[in-house]
């Protein structure tokens, strides 16, 4: 008898449903995993609303969630000498894929026509392609907090820029600013302040709690008069981690010191940024750095290993398919009255 997978289908058109997917042998070179856990990022929103920012371009109707922990069900000889796992495994699955056409992104950019149609974490099985990466994750961590790996990673790649003693200001505090805190911190900042709108409360209080010395609210005050306040000559380093809203460009180029970094990193809808003057980078000696994710995956997991990210109060949320309408609606910050500073969707029996 077939096994059966079910699988969240996002069709592109703000809508999601769910279907049962035959669970496929492991492809050659491959394998197939028994999914645990996947956090839910907002760009699953876009995707469900037809909106891809991958390279490839995007696939529908598909299975969403690129940020994977789950255990090896099956695989191939090949697959287990050259990734090092074995059945039963815990590990983290990279999201993007180099195949020979370019990259691809799993939960983005494949449809469900496509293959075994599971190549997505939304789902309680998926395919895993030889290409893939993975990374072997701690046993003694739930399966639900080790979804952290995947902002981790991005945020270890964004805090690059920080040397020890540094004093960093973080602009945004979704699930990738709190992670950039933990990174910023691991890479040896001596101060961090991170900033966020009233509306923003829950996160700028679990900021406080991962101790930065500041989480300021820029509806009572001006984020860079504040900060030039606080530390006179500007921060050595901004991470600019805020998605949708452009204005964090020209915040963070004013409010880093002469000869400072600033990383851009959270997408920005392809909004023009206004106000940008291009000459504070020549005069004041700015060094402009692309927030693209790196292969920081292996950083982020000794990170979490170590025990150095509080991956418990990062938590969050953990939802599941019940209810997995009202975790994309507070995703998408469409429940007035409910709030979480991360979402991971539990897909374990």
């Amino acid at each position: 008898m077939t096994q059966m997978s079910r699988a969240v289908v996002m069709p592109g058109d703000g809508t999601w449903e769910l279907r049962e997917l035959p669970v496929p042998n492991p492809p050659a070179g491959g394998a197939v995993l028994r999914v645990e856990a996947v956090g839910m990022c907002h760009s699953d929103i876009d995707h469900m609303n037809g909106i891809i920012h991958t390279p490839w371009g995007g696939a529908y109707p598909s299975v969403p969630g690129h940020e994977i922990v789950g255990r090896i069900d099956a695989i191939t000889d090949d697959a287990r000498k050259r990734w090092g796992v074995m059945e039963g495994q815990r590990v983290a699955v990279r999201e993007s894929v180099p195949l020979p056409g370019g990259i691809r992104v799993y939960g983005h950019d494949f449809g469900v026509d496509e293959r075994s149609g599971l190549l997505g974490g939304y789902a309680d099985y998926m395919e895993l392609l030889p290409e893939t990466l993975v990374e072997p994750l701690p046993e003694d961590v739930p399966a639900d907090e080790l979804t952290l790996w995947e902002p981790l990673a991005i945020a270890v790649r964004w805090a690059t820029a920080v040397k020890p003693g540094d004093s960093v200001a973080i602009l945004g505090p979704g699930h990738l600013g709190l992670a950039a805190v933990s990174a910023a911190r691991a890479a040896g900042a001596e101060r961090i302040f991170i900033t966020g709108t009233a509306s923003d409360g829950l996160r700028l209080e679990a900021a406080r709690g991962l101790g930065v010395e500041e989480a300021i609210d820029i509806s009572v005050v001006d984020p860079v008069e504040h900060l030039r306040s606080v530390v006179e000559d500007g921060v050595d380093v901004v991470i600019d981690a805020a998605s949708g809203s452009a204005a964090t460009v020209t915040q963070g180029m004013q409010m880093v010191r002469r000869g400072g970094s600033v990383v851009i990193g959270g997408l920005k809808d392809r909004k023009p940024v206004e106000g940008f003057i291009s000459d504070w980078i020549p005069m004041r000696q700015l060094h402009i750095h692309a927030g693209f994710p790196g292969d920081h995956v292996k950083t982020a997991v000794e990170l979490i290993t170590q025990g150095r990210v509080p991956t418990k109060e990062l938590l969050g949320e953990t939802i599941t398919l019940d209810n997995l309408d009202d975790g994309l609606a507070m995703l998408d910050r469409r429940l007035p009255d409910r709030d979480a500073i991360r979402l991971a969707l539990s897909l374990a029996d």
